[in-house]
């Protein structure tokens, strides 16, 4: 077990104490990182919210989109496999997806019948054209970098608005209309994407043509990633941020309650600006460093064996969710939170758990009295009383 404090071997309970002393007396602290299991970020955004910082999780770009609050509708790869009879991929990364994989293997029994093939569509698949057979997905083309524009073009071609006579983003007119109509006549569609694909508008107009299409038929949508175990912290992340918290992460507590906002709360952002003074750096799945350097002080809880290009105030290694201790996380295959359990023999982990380190932090915390009065965590909590 790796313990350390100022580049020196520690007692795991100092760490505790002075990862505790740096939160207590920052000006604003930061959690972030690649995320963890359900009870690590649970116990995340209680120590947040009691000092007053702000959480960011969003590694894939566009992430905090798809939990904001835009009328969403998704599927599961299962219900996808069994119902739909047309399926529109959007971008080069939903062809790539082995989620998509299993999707396409199944039939849509349920929407169209035993023996009834489904219609595969694929709109701009760019430079990842050949990840599928060359049977198994029809090619739209359409430039990537114009899709939020192509789908929005294709919403307003849906509820009967007029549309560019000379096409839009690579696609003409007609090509345009064929999709349009092939959704419009779906028994149950399903649009399969990757949030790496669209950007937050991209996602937004693809919410609003499935609403759209939803007035006439049964359209839903399934988001894809690549199936990587390191993605589970970020969705975790996403998830349980929205039921604890009513947003998705990005949000700050320096007010004493819960504020969305994806650039203020951006990390990257917050640590090239200096606004942040302390970090908590939480990568519960992998041995993960940030990619950026900074003087503020770094709370490093990861996997074992992280190497930093700056050595942090504090490094405190942690079982990994899964492996070395049964736990709770999002699971791509599934499209929701699943128990998984340890591997090997159930024995106790030899290192303590990520929410056991950060649980640890907030004991501390509350035992400390706030010796520095002058910190924004005293101060708030006076104003409070």
């Amino acid at each position: 077990m790796t313990t350390v404090i100022e580049q020196s071997s520690s007692a795991l309970d100092t760490a505790l104490t002075r990862a505790a002393d740096i939160l207590v007396n920052a000006r604003l602290g930061l959690i972030t990182g690649h995320g963890s299991d359900v009870a690590g970020m649970r116990a995340a955004l209680k120590l947040a919210a009691h000092i007053g910082g702000a959480v960011d999780f969003c590694r894939a770009p566009n992430l905090h989109s798809l939990t904001a609050d835009k009328g969403l509708m998704f599927t599961t790869p299962r219900e996808a496999r069994t119902r739909a009879d047309v399926l529109l991929l959007v971008g080069p990364e939903a062809g790539r997806s082995a989620t998509l994989k299993q999707v396409l293997a199944g039939s849509p029994t349920l929407s169209a019948g035993v023996g009834t093939p489904r219609e595969v569509l694929w709109l701009c698949p760019g430079g990842a054209a050949n990840a599928l057979g060359a049977d198994e997905a029809r090619l739209l083309g359409g430039d990537v970098a114009a899709l939020p524009g192509i789908l929005a073009v294709l919403n307003a071609c849906v509820i009967g608005r007029p549309i560019p006579a000379a096409g839009y983003g690579g696609l003409s007119r007609e090509g345009i209309e064929d999709i349009a109509g092939r959704m419009i006549t779906s028994r149950f569609g399903v649009i399969a994407f990757s949030p790496a694909d669209l950007g937050p508008l991209g996602v937004e107009s693809l919410m609003a043509l499935a609403g759209a299409l939803n007035k006439g038929t049964r359209v839903t949508t399934l988001p894809l990633g690549q199936g990587a175990i390191t993605d589970a912290g970020q969705q975790t992340a996403a998830l349980v941020a929205s039921w604890t918290t009513g947003f998705p992460p990005r949000t700050g507590f320096a007010r004493g309650f819960p504020e969305y906002d994806p650039w203020r709360f951006d990390a990257a952002r917050m640590v090239s600006a200096g606004e942040c003074d302390a970090i908590v750096w939480l990568s519960s799945f992998e041995a993960a460093a940030p990619g950026w350097r900074t003087d503020a002080r770094l709370i490093a809880i990861t996997a074992p064996n992280a190497t930093f290009a700056k050595p942090p105030t504090v490094q405190i290694e942690t079982a990994v969710p899964g492996k070395d201790f049964s736990a709770e996380f999002y699971s791509e295959a599934m499209q929701a939170l699943v128990h998984n359990e340890a591997e090997g023999a159930p024995e106790a982990p030899a290192l303590p758990t990520p929410a056991a380190v950060l649980g640890g932090i907030l004991s501390k915390l509350a035992l400390s009295g706030e010796v520095d009065t002058g910190s924004p965590l005293a101060k708030a909590r006076q104003t409070k009383s």
